[in-house]
């Protein structure tokens, strides 16, 4: 793991950070140390900066946890964190910030429901190159439909992967299928012995497929043609964990009946990518403090 660098907030390449951070709505983590029902608490919020000025940020909150006991800082004291992708002559890296700041105004809606941090932020930043893709931890909640199958022959028409998808759900397999993890270049899926085990060998591939809970209601389903990297003990309730890696992605935008597979082995799904930024995690910020 690349070692952690600290920049001047005031570097151009940090202050730029920030902007883009707002501008692409990417999310960003604040954990803080706040007044809750009159008593200071620690918080954990994801959410997206709304303005950049200077070293003061607006930070509006979509989601938030409250942590039982007392304060492990001190009281109006946070920190955030957030990743960027860059772009360098070796292709593309993702760049996890953190850095610590100050809560100077606490902002509530008319349900007395917190709404935005005012912050100010440290005049120091820590970055590091963290994985392409961030990997977030999932439960059934976060799955409308989710499903792994072994493939000896790929669907080639639409009819063709219709009847898979009946097959498998006329099936004893569970609905959505657990997952341990998934990021938009692979997963890691909850499945029985038989499955975990099917041949490596050869172009085999396993049809994944899934609708995340916050995809829109129109949005087609995300089907992807996956090899097996390994398997994983002791991380599923049931089952094993088959580390699945995305190869190809079927194109839903390619007419007619015949489907159409993208390769998106190097690069991973865009699409999957984006849909994935909805869903908060922790596993990011532990990579970079360790």
């Amino acid at each position: 793991m690349t070692s952690v660098n600290s920049f001047s907030l005031w570097n151009s390449d940090i202050t730029e950070a920030f902007t883009n951070a707002m501008q692409h709505r990417v999310n960003v983590r604040v954990r803080c140390c706040i007044l809750h029902e009159g008593k200071p608490v620690d918080m954990l919020l994801h959410g997206k900066f709304r303005k950049v000025e200077g070293r003061e940020v607006q930070f509006v909150v979509r989601h938030k946890e409250i942590t039982q006991g007392k304060c492990k800082s001190e009281e109006n004291t946070c920190e955030y964190f957030f990743c960027l992708d860059e772009n360098t002559p070796s292709g593309r890296v993702r760049l996890g910030h953190q850095g610590p700041g100050l809560v100077l105004e606490v902002s509530y809606n008319e349900k007395n429901e917190l709404r935005s941090l005012f912050l100010r932020l440290a005049n120091t930043c820590s970055t590091r190159q963290m994985r392409r893709d961030r990997r977030v931890p999932w439960s059934k909640e976060r799955s409308r439909l989710a499903g792994v199958m072994p493939l000896e022959e790929v669907p080639a028409t639409r009819a063709e992967l219709r009847d898979l998808l009946t097959l498998y759900y006329n099936s004893s397999h569970p609905n959505p299928l657990p997952l341990v993890n998934i990021s938009a270049g692979g997963a890691c899926a909850c499945v029985s012995e038989e499955i975990a085990q099917f041949s490596r060998s050869g172009n085999i591939f396993y049809l994944f497929f899934i609708v995340p809970s916050k995809a829109p209601a129109s949005s087609p389903p995300h089907i992807f043609l996956s090899k097996k990297m390994g398997i994983a003990r002791n991380v599923c309730e049931e089952g094993t964990g088959l580390r699945l890696l995305f190869a190809e992605e079927l194109n839903w935008e390619s007419p007619g009946q015949a489907l159409q597979w993208t390769d998106i082995l190097a690069s991973g799904s865009d699409r999957l990518r984006t849909c994935l930024e909805d869903y908060p995690d922790d596993e990011d910020e532990a990579l970079l403090t360790a």
